[in-house]
């Protein structure tokens, strides 16, 4: 065939050298090669190297039929001729392994040269340390840390080899007594079976032994020491200690596990180090645990990936061990695929065990790497190759398998579930799969055990990870099913055992679409249902045996029920209006005791409520909850107290100290803070951040009071005056002025008072700056942030110059007095008239008359009243809520709560002694107020609204519990229920 050149090459065409097509391999692979150049056109070979980034005469060789190409060459070959490189790469690595396979095993060596110097997937074990290479600056730093420290974390990827780390290289070079064991799904049961095999006890009575005492294992390992000198210790090695998360689903003896190893290490006069390898991605698992997370603190060692020259090392000496030789093109790309690759180490070595199985004499090549499939195919073509070995019924059998020996992790990757050969069926099919799959070095059998031989088959075989992806719930439910047979069977076969209901009916509806269960799994279903068919015949005989019983007895009870709920309903009644007599008159004497025994009054008005709750009985236990908590502040004389709109801070002032103190409401509790300079009048905002004083010179100081420990002073005003007012907001300051007029012609002469109000602005509290001023007579407060409330001077002498309205002046948004609109809320003084924080509502309570007013101020200047008459109860003080329907009344001894919406009269009443100076709501369920006694008593309430709330603190506060015989003083009749547990 000839090489026909492209045009404007300019050189003669050479003859491509015939093939003696003889049927062997080669000639038939060659040909091939030449038949798809031959479809592309017949390129020349210097143009398909142009393509290809291979010389023309490596391209020409590969179809020569001399000798097999290497891949790279063949799929560059493919690729030019644009052919299908997938396909070729296939057919290449039959060509290849075809090749190696039919070289004779005595090409290879004979005698120890046939042991294989790699182990494949599974871990590198004691008995494998003079293989395990390139780890050793990893082992000695562990062996130190093992011997300076007790406890020892060894954490790292799935794949990188913490295992052989901790088994082929830490226990040889430590010596002495080492137990290694990995912890299940019964790690106590586990550490028993090895700590009995040290002391030479039973492992049923060490199991008994570990279960009841965390200091078990100490006790253990001293007493399997006790002849050995005292010197000598002990290393507890627990590889995959994240089988305390996977495997083990008991939480408590999760719990028991951890404090048996960790008390192990940290126990005075301890003999005993604990080592634990732990896969990193269960990092999150373990510091979740307070005990673990205090535990690894200076205590871990993270096996990483490994340098190229390390990697070298694991590759070339065990081969040099077995007197073999690697060649140089297979180790550079070995160590250069490794490198880049994390938890690939189970890869490589299954690799290299692969390629030593098809090496040319005493050399491990590079064509026999590339013939089992490569670095990423070759652990896939092993398990492929063994399962398409199988028939149809095996393959089935092999899914199954390999679903139980995989635990699908919530938020990490799948782990391996090691088994016990009671969980599969003793059939020999079954065992004919696990043989072939364990004579492959996929699986791992030990002391009746089987597991995967690693955990990075889940990624590297797609099958294994197409089965476990296909159906989660039910992997989930296989495994449910799994454990409640195996719990059946240690239980003797129990019925109790088995399941019922709805548990049983998703475990059978799986087995049946599933076809999964194994035999005894199988058994346990069936022994299930027949168990459930015969407890609901049973149930449905013994349903019509007490139908037949009712409808006889029917006649009988009616009679006897008419009779019955008659004398109970009697007895009900009887007993309802004792307890309301009780509670009523326990109600009524509360308030009297409180004077003298707070505690005592506050849980006799809980028992109260718990026996017949009423309006009254709910109204006794707010007033004695807040009774209980108040606190006396003690500020001289002259005291004027008040509290924040938003119930977070009071402030008391004391004119004949000339000074105010705040106090901090904080969870219920009122605490003393600083004081402040000024002691004529306070004015607080409504958060509590601003406060403004006047001292007895008419001084005003402006303060930043958010922390009313370490309050800041501001400004001081200039001038005098006085009384200041700060807005709700903090961003408005008023200032009063008060000077006398001239008598009117009177006998006795009637002074009339004038002023001047004057507005500050507070953007700058450092610099307060004069917005307004206008001339009013008492001021009285700011109406929201946007307007201010003035009233005249009244003289009940002199009614007929007596200006009884109330103005509201407008604001603008710096602060000046604008347009006054007059209230007239009756032709009385107007006494009382207290405004919401937001402006929108307000209530007045005449001074000389028997009724309050509700206003609605929402339509400037059509203001109206909303209810034009309620109860006047001495108004001293008032409060709204944040959504203004409720309002706090204070008065003369008494605060209310009434809804300004449906104007209920079965509100929330209070009691106490004292006037009310101030309330606020601190939320809808709790108001805060203060109170002036006699004398210079002030105190400072908190009532909890909510019955509940208010029991609590009652419980919470109370110096003592109540005793029976107080009970009884109280509640005669009525068993003793002490009202706080």
């Amino acid at each position: 065939m000839d090489d026909r050149l492209g045009e404007g090459w300019g050189t003669v065409p050479r003859a491509e050298r015939p093939l003696e097509l003889d049927g062997s391999l080669l000639t038939t692979f060659a040909a091939d090669l030449r038949e798809l150049r031959r479809n592309a056109g017949s390129p020349p070979y210097r143009e398909l190297a142009r393509r290809s980034h291979f010389s023309s005469t490596t391209l020409s060789d590969a179809a020569g039929g001399r000798r097999l190409p290497s891949l790279e060459v063949t799929l560059a070959y493919v690729r030019a001729c644009d052919g299908d490189a997938e396909q070729w790469e296939q057919r290449w690595r039959a060509a290849a392994a075809e090749l190696h396979v039919s070289t004779p095993v005595s090409d290879a060596g004979t005698g120890d040269d046939l042991t294989a110097p790699y182990v494949g997937l599974r871990a590198y074990g004691r008995e494998d340390a003079e293989l395990f290479f390139g780890r050793e600056r990893l082992v000695d730093d562990l062996v130190a840390r093992v011997r300076r420290q007790r406890f020892v974390a060894v954490f790292g990827p799935s794949g990188s080899g913490k295992s052989s780390v901790l088994r082929a290289g830490l226990i040889p070079r430590l010596g002495g007594t080492v137990l290694c064991f990995t912890p299940g799904s019964h790690p106590v049961e586990e550490c028993a079976i090895h700590l009995a095999r040290l002391a030479g006890e039973l492992p049923g009575s060490v199991h008994t032994e570990l279960a009841g005492d965390p200091r078990a294992v100490h006790r253990l390992v001293r007493q399997a020491l006790a002849p050995e000198p005292a010197s000598a210790e002990i290393v507890m090695v627990v590889d995959q200690f994240e089988e305390l998360f996977t495997l083990c689903t008991d939480d408590q003896q999760r719990q028991r596990f951890l404090a048996l190893v960790l008390t192990a290490a940290s126990v005075p006069r301890s003999r005993c180090r604990v080592v634990l390898g732990i896969r990193a991605d269960f990092y999150p698992h373990c510091a979740r645990l307070p005990e673990l997370v205090e535990a690894f603190e200076d205590a871990q060692v993270t096996v990483g990936p490994m340098a190229p020259e390390d990697l070298r090392r694991a590759i070339v000496q065990p081969a040099v061990r077995a007197r073999c030789t690697i060649e140089n093109s297979l180790l550079t790309t070995l160590v250069t695929q490794v490198h880049a690759q994390p938890g690939a180490l189970p890869l490589l070595s299954h690799a290299l065990l692969q390629t030593w199985s098809r090496r040319k004499g005493n050399t491990l090549t590079l064509a026999g790497y590339q013939a089992t499939g490569g670095f990423d195919g070759a652990l896939a073509n092993t398990a492929e190759a063994v399962f398409t070995g199988l028939d149809e019924g095996r393959r089935t059998i092999a899914r199954d398998l390999f679903r139980r020996l995989v635990t699908l992790g919530e938020d990490t990757e799948g782990t391996k579930r090691r088994i016990s050969a009671d969980e599969l069926d003793d059939d020999p099919i079954v065992g004919h799969v696990v043989a072939e799959f364990v004579q492959a070095r996929l699986l791992t059998q030990d002391r009746g055990t089987l597991e995967l031989a690693h955990e990075v088959l889940i990624k590297a075989w797609p099958r294994l990870a197409g089965w476990l992806a296909e159906d989660h719930d039910g992997q989930r439910t296989q495994r449910e099913l799994t454990e409640a047979t195996a719990a059946w069977e240690r239980h003797g076969r129990d019925d109790t055992a088995l399941l019922r209901g709805p548990r049983l009916a998703v475990l059978n509806d799986w087995a049946t679409r599933a076809s999964a269960p194994n035999s005894k799994e199988s058994t346990f279903l069936n022994a299930s249902i027949a168990a459930e068919q015969r407890e609901q015949a049973a149930k449905r005989r013994a349903g019509r045996r007490q139908r037949r019983l009712i409808a006889v007895l029917t006649v009988l009870l009616l009679v006897a029920a008419t009779a019955t709920v008659y004398a109970t309903k009697a007895e009900e009644r009887a007993v309802l209006e004792r307890n309301t007599a009780l509670a009523l008159g326990v109600t009524a004497k509360v308030t009297k005791l409180s004077e003298t025994n707070p505690s005592l009054a506050a849980q006799l008005s809980l028992a109260a409520y718990r026996l017949a709750p009423s309006p009254a009985t709910r109204d006794s236990l707010i007033a004695s909850s807040a009774e209980i908590s108040k606190v006396a502040l003690k500020p001289g004389t002259s005291a004027m107290p008040d509290v924040s709109g938003n119930g977070q801070t009071i402030i008391v002032s004391a004119g004949e100290q000339d000074k105010t103190q705040l106090w901090a409401v904080e969870t219920g509790d009122v605490h003393p803070r600083a004081f402040l300079a000024g002691g004529a009048h306070a004015s607080v905002s409504e958060d509590g951040h601003t406060t403004a004083t006047t001292d007895r010179d008419k001084r005003v100081r402006i303060f930043n009071t958010e922390n009313t420990g370490q309050p800041i002073e501001l400004a001081t005003l200039p001038g005098t005056y006085d009384s200041a007012m700060v807005s709700p907001n903090g961003r408005l300051l008023a200032t009063s002025e008060t000077v006398h007029e001239q008598p009117y012609p009177f006998n006795p002469p009637v002074w009339r008072f004038t002023g001047t109000v004057r507005f500050w602005g507070l953007a700058d509290h450092r610099q307060p700056r004069e917005t307004g001023a206008m001339h009013a007579v008492n001021p009285r407060s700011f109406v929201g942030n946007r307007a201010f409330a003035t009233t005249p001077y009244i003289d009940p002498a002199n009614p007929e110059f007596d200006d009884n309205s109330v103005k509201v002046w407008e604001l603008s948004p710096d602060g000046a007095p604008t347009v006054a609109t007059e209230l007239q809320p009756s032709s009385a003084p107007p006494g009382v008239f207290h405004f919401s924080a937001l402006g929108d509502t307000a209530v007045s309570a005449p001074e000389y008359d028997d009724y309050m007013a509700i206003w609605d101020l929402r339509n400037l200047p059509q203001r109206k009243r909303i209810v034009e008459k309620l109860p006047n109860k001495s108004l001293t003080a008032a409060d709204f809520g944040a959504n203004e329907r409720l309002v706090a009344l204070g008065g003369v001894g008494e605060i209310s709560i009434l809804d300004v919406v449906t104007m209920s009269d079965d509100g929330i009443r209070m009691k106490f002694d004292g006037v009310a100076q101030g309330v606020a709501f601190q939320d809808e369920r709790s108001v805060i107020g203060v109170s002036l006694g006699t004398g210079t008593d002030v105190y400072a309430w908190r009532w909890d609204l909510d019955p509940e709330t208010a029991a609590a603190t009652v419980c919470t506060k109370r110096q003592f519990s109540i005793l029976p015989v107080e009970w009884n003083a109280y509640f005669r009749d009525v068993p003793f229920q002490p009202p706080c547990p």
